[in-house]
């Protein structure tokens, strides 16, 4: 190389360098104190609020531009939140051409740790209504040709990294301020312009506690002359997984957690004017037993912000796994005394039943119970807020319900209806021509339900095998142990179907049933009512016999050997003569269920017994069988003599054992007794006159007289 060309390179690398070293220190040495004044003025005017910032620099390296730390735009009075907004470092970037024909163009403006604040006064005001209202009618900007004061705020790139808005309301709970935040908010907007329009990318955390799952992209804008920048067309796709939704308890009015929520869609519109968002959506309750049911499916929603309406055009759902539509409107809005509602839930035909596990409000179903068959559901939902009232219809065809493979009820075919009022509770009537409970077939089923918060009331009517059977049961199905009530009225039922088709008990009794019984317990399982039931009730059983009770026999062999001392037979018919009504009082405690007036009557015989049946199948009484005169009369001349003055002859039994397998015993310390008295008849007519009186005085003496109880003698 030349020297006159070397010299000339290292005469412009030193000149570059000093070009770079006066860039580089240029921000340190040239202030913008001078200016610094006029832009929180500019931004004051724009915002109409106070604007305050730390140091301001002039930046170059970079990109042209200027940067801020420590910016904050405060609130007006009155409000809660001291700061609108608040950056740790704003850098704004300006494109360095246009400032050669005295041309300012935004290039980026990137935010470092911004804090937006949202706040909403006990009257509902928002302090950025003032920033969403359109421009006063006729209002002139600043300059000629200038745009609004709203418009100068468009740049062509926004950035922000880890930022966070927050919506503190003060009017949800009066007298608390609840904050809901956005956090970890990151991501960019681009293309921002008053003629174009903007693009917007960012993620961030809402109601989750760590992570990003919140996702929005989509363009915005631009606003029409002389518009609101917020009434500028918005297209956005949007993504929310895992939204915690306990955290927004304040707005749901509810203190149970209903789970975990995911959604995503697309909006298009204008957010405060018409908006059409559309998507998919899905909820996943918490807990084994929850509050309310899994749901899965579409919406289609449109929200028009002027007219306060929010209509949804046909939505498929799934929940508890029951295929369902949803379509309606709601108006008003703009405030609960305005608001109406209108809207409709049905099944698309009949659907499949079987894999039912839960019911709306219900929660989910015991894990062994099983539903079968097909159903179509309607329900509407209509009036003014505070008056709102559920109707509804259900059809089933056919309709089975078991537990743990056992049937517990079967239908051709059932229909169910429902209504609610605001506030009252959810209520209905279920019907079915015909069916089968368990194995007792039934016929004309009317059953009116009503629900509340876990709180059943069930009162079934039906028609079965010769009579009718009614019952009223009400209980807390959440609350395990909670008191429960139940109230049993029977009529003109057969005994042995009942018992057959309902136990695993067969062929103890039979005859006409009529009872009545209320038991209160806490808890509706046999091992609740077992442990805690307690009742009083009452019945009566018309050609009542208890077959595995065998008490004529019992008699008969009793009479038998009495008969073999006395000389007289027994008949034949003996062991099967007849009652023909039963009665007793009921006493339902500790397990078991007392008969404490026990009578069985007949044409030949009756019974008065006291004693109690246990929930375990046990037997416990003790009581006479009363042989009336006609009956003792068969027994002959000889057998008359056991009888008392009236001509009756009565034994006194015990019964123990199981119900299905019972032990019947006749007190035998009557038979001496009755012995003795026959051999006094017998002498009284065979010996004859006073010799016979008087041997028959001597038997009968001894027969009154208390047996002795033998003295012990002393020990020597």
């Amino acid at each position: 190389m030349r020297p006159v060309v070397r010299r000339l390179v290292l005469v412009l690398a030193a000149v570059l360098a000093l070009i770079v070293i006066v860039l580089a220190a240029l921000p340190y040495v040239v202030s913008l104190g001078a200016t610094r004044a006029r832009i929180l003025a500019a931004a004051e005017s724009a915002l109409h609020r106070k604007v305050e910032a730390g140091a301001i620099r002039l930046q170059i390296l970079t990109g042209l531009g200027v940067g801020l730390d420590d910016v904050t735009v405060h609130n007006g009075d009155g409000w809660e939140s001291p700061a609108l907004l608040s950056a740790k470092r704003v850098s704004v970037k300006v494109a360095f051409w246009p400032l050669l024909s005295r041309r300012v163009v935004v290039r980026r403006v990137a935010l470092d740790r911004p804090v937006i604040a949202v706040e909403r006064a006990p009257s509902g005001a928002l302090n950025v209504d003032d920033l969403l209202a359109p421009a006063p009618a006729g209002a002139q900007p600043e300059g000629a040709g200038a745009p609004p004061a709203a418009a100068a705020l468009l740049v062509s790139r926004l950035e922000i990294s880890e930022g966070a808005a927050s919506f503190v309301d003060r009017k949800v709970a009066p007298g608390k301020t609840i904050v809901t935040a956005l956090e970890d908010l990151h991501g960019s907007l681009s293309d921002v312009g008053a003629a174009t329009a903007a693009r917007f990318d960012l993620a961030g955390r809402f109601l989750a506690a760590g992570g990003d799952n919140l996702s929005l992209r989509g363009t915005f804008g631009p606003p029409r002359p002389g518009g609101a920048i917020a009434d500028a067309p918005l297209s956005a796709e949007f993504a929310a997984r895992g939204l915690e939704l306990a955290r927004l308890a304040p707005y749901t009015g509810t203190a149970s957690d209903p789970g975990v929520l995911t959604i995503e869609g697309k909006a298009d519109g204008a957010a405060p004017g018409v908006l059409h968002v559309a998507g998919t959506v899905g909820l996943a309750p918490h807990g084994a037993a929850p509050s309310i049911p899994p749901v899965d499916g579409r919406f289609d929603l449109t929200f028009d912000r002027a007219n306060g309406t929010l209509a949804i055009a046909k939505s498929p759902l799934s929940v508890a796994k029951l295929p369902l539509s949803l379509e309606g409107r709601i108006e008003g809005l703009h405030g609960p005394a305005l608001m109406h509602t209108s809207l409709r839930l049905r099944t698309e035909g009949d659907v499949p039943i079987d894999a039912v596990t839960g019911a709306a409000g219900a929660g989910a179903l015991p894990a062994d119970l099983r539903l079968s068959g097909k159903l179509r559901l309607d329900a509407a939902v209509e009036g003014p807020s505070g008056a709102l009232v559920t109707r509804g219809t259900l059809d089933a065809a056919p309709l089975g319900v078991a537990k743990a493979g056992q049937p517990l009820f079967a239908a051709p075919a059932a229909h169910a209806t429902l209504s609610a009022a605001s506030g009252a509770p959810l209520s209905g009537r279920v019907t079915a021509p015909s069916g089968t409970l368990q194995t007792l077939p039934f016929e004309e089923l009317v059953a009116d339900w009503t629900w509340k918060d876990g709180a059943l009331t069930l009162a079934p009517r039906l028609k079965a095998i010769g009579g009718t059977i009614a019952f009223r049961v009400e209980a807390n199905l959440r609350a395990a142990q909670s008191p429960a009530h139940v109230a049993l009225d029977v009529a003109g039922v057969d005994a042995a179907r009942l018992v057959d088709s309902l136990t695993s008990v067969k062929n103890v009794l039979s005859g006409s049933l009529t009872a009545r019984m209320d038991v209160r317990s806490r808890g509706l399982s046999w091992d609740a009512v077992s442990k805690t039931g307690a009742g009083e009730g009452r019945l009566t059983m018309a050609d009542a016999e208890l077959k595995t009770v065998q008490l004529m026999p019992k008699v008969a062999d009793t009479l038998g050997a009495v008969g073999r001392v006395a000389g007289f037979q027994v008949p034949p018919g003996l062991e099967s003569t007849k009652f023909s009504r039963l009665e007793t009082s009921l006493r339902l405690a500790d397990g078991r269920l007392a008969t404490p007036d026990l009578t069985m009557s007949g044409r030949d015989a009756s019974v008065t017994a006291s004693g109690s049946v246990g929930l375990d199948r046990t037997l416990a009484y003790q009581g006479s069988i009363t042989l009336a005169p006609s009956l003792v009369k068969t027994l002959g001349s000889a057998g008359r003599y056991v009888a008392d003055d009236q001509g009756r002859l009565t034994l006194p039994f015990r019964v123990s054992g199981s119900v299905s397998a019972p032990v019947v015993a006749i007190d035998q310390s009557i038979v001496p007794e009755l012995g003795r008295r026959a051999l006094a008849h017998e002498a009284r007519e065979h010996v004859g006159g006073s010799a016979g009186q008087a041997l028959g005085g001597i038997l009968d003496l001894l027969q009154s007289r208390p047996t002795p109880t033998p003295t012990p003698k002393p020990r020597p």
